[in-house]
């Protein structure tokens, strides 16, 4: 199996990060631990001008079986984002701060049982979301927790003054932010009126600083999961977003869910969108899933974002009969 590994230099620099060794040594510790099931990948480093997703084309282009992302949960998505669509299988070593998509694919966080996975682990087909055309694999999010997302990217960086830059900025957010009345299409079918702080959109079930909004949310259902915050005040939705970064979760009756294909977003004021914790503009929002488009290497075990085995045997004989 030709393998690349694409290596983040800098991943694990954030003081918040899993891990906290040097990059050499990180380098060698793959390069060592795969050497066990006898594969020797070609080592190409990210940059500021590219942090992965030109990489990852040019494996892909160059038909390499496994490409293997070594980073944060931003170098994972620019790789992941440049596989879309290949046949090339995406490999994941969680190096970063948080590493959501790890846990929603169930990888471990170790460098030695990530290898294993991807050694004797399974290939599995999952979708990636699009909103306005940029991709997500998390989450996108539009109002209030988009407005936030920049600063919690701050409190991230190393250094103390970015954090203090970090608190300025949430704070600044949190109290110039102003709600505004959303129209939300659900498939193509009639606008409704919402009055909603936030409207979350989820393809898979961690993000950000490990929210989990629901614990049932799967990567290969063919479907987004849509969470419309109503009559949220700003106190009450930071509460919420502490209670279920907590693993809490307590019932919430202002909460609307809706399991989607497709929605359309409009907003009487501009409101702010973020992808995968990257702002992208503002509404109005057009949002799709793409489904099966990203080949990935999972553990062979259960995995809590993607459907078990009877429920893939279902799934298919669902979408057969579908297509009858």
């Amino acid at each position: 199996m030709r393998t690349v590994l694409i290596l983040n230099p800098v991943a694990g620099k954030s003081p918040l990060a899993e891990t906290q060794e040097e990059p050499e040594s990180i380098e060698e510790e793959i390069r060592t631990a795969l050497r066990i099931y006898d594969t020797e990948p070609e080592v190409w480093h990210t940059t500021t001008e590219d942090p992965g997703e030109r990489l990852a084309r040019k494996a892909a282009d160059e038909h390499f079986d496994l490409v293997i992302a070594a980073g944060g949960d931003g170098t994972i998505h620019s790789v992941a984002s440049g596989l879309i669509g290949c046949d090339s299988i995406l490999g994941i070593i969680p190096l970063g701060t948080m590493n959501n998509l790890s846990h929603s694919l169930g990888i471990p966080s170790s460098v030695e049982a990530d290898c294993a996975v991807l050694a004797r682990g399974e290939t599995r087909i999952i979708d990636v979301g699009e909103i306005n055309g940029q991709t997500f694999l998390e989450v996108a999010g539009i109002g209030f927790e988009a407005s936030l997302f920049p600063a919690g990217e701050e409190i991230k960086r190393t250094g103390l003054l970015s954090t203090v830059r970090g608190v300025i900025m949430g704070l600044v957010s949190l109290f110039t932010f102003k709600p505004t009345r959303l129209k939300i299409s659900f498939d193509e079918k009639k606008m409704r009126p919402y009055d909603a702080i936030q409207v979350t959109i989820c393809n898979a079930p961690y993000y950000g600083a490990h929210f989990q909004v629901g614990p049932d949310i799967l990567m290969d259902d063919g479907m987004l999961d849509v969470f419309i915050f109503r009559h949220f005040s700003k106190l009450e939705y930071l509460r919420h977003a502490i209670s279920i970064s907590q693993g809490r979760r307590v019932f919430q009756p202002k909460i609307v869910r809706r399991r989607v294909k497709a929605l359309r977003i409009a907003s009487s004021d501009p409101q702010d969108i973020q992808a995968d914790g990257m702002l992208c503009g503002q509404t109005p929002a057009i949002v799709k899933v793409v489904m099966g488009a990203l080949h990935v290497r999972v553990p062979s075990t259960h995995v809590p974002g993607l459907m078990d085995d009877t429920a893939l045997e279902e799934d298919f004989w669902q979408r057969a009969n579908t297509k009858r």
